[in-house]
């Protein structure tokens, strides 16, 4: 009995079919000894896109599976100029810049990476985490301010 498909189901069986194809590249066998920053610098342009991806974001087990977490969001103090309310800076640690790889090309985040889209300008970097020179060896700071107002600049 020859079967005919009507074009809905074709398109059905496609979809399904690319779904389950999986876009990540091939793993890497290496030891995971060099930590990293991955830095993102944003400009919100559509706030109620930017949350919704946001909130996408934090639902992802890609962070925790790749040791990677926030070490900055937020600025706690401005010392000089105007921090602009709808820019942000967030720097988030991995292990090594191949674990950021894994969080960054995981099928899990490329698959939420589109809702940001309109929602703002960001630019995304991998930065070393340099070892603490010798002069630091854990003893008190010689000057401890207290909060000053902004300064600005020159």
């Amino acid at each position: 009995m020859l079967r005919l498909w009507s074009p809905l189901s074709v398109v059905m069986m496609a979809a399904t079919l690319a779904s389950t194809v999986s876009a990540e590249p091939a793993q890497l066998d290496i030891v995971c000894d060099a930590p990293v920053v991955m830095l993102v610098l944003g400009q919100i342009e559509n706030q109620d896109a930017m949350r919704t991806y946001g909130e996408q974001l934090r639902q992802l087990p890609t962070y925790p599976e790749q040791q990677g977490y926030y070490q900055f969001m937020r600025p706690i103090e401005v010392f000089e100029g105007d921090w602009p309310s709808n820019q942000f800076v967030i720097g988030a640690k991995f292990p090594c810049v191949a674990a950021a790889r894994g969080f960054w090309y995981s099928d899990d985040y490329q698959n939420i990476r589109p809702l940001r889209s309109g929602a703002g300008t960001i630019s995304v970097s991998v930065h070393p985490i340099n070892p603490p020179p010798d002069y630091v060896t854990g003893a008190d700071p010689k000057r401890l301010f207290a909060e000053q107002e902004p300064q600005s600049n020159p």
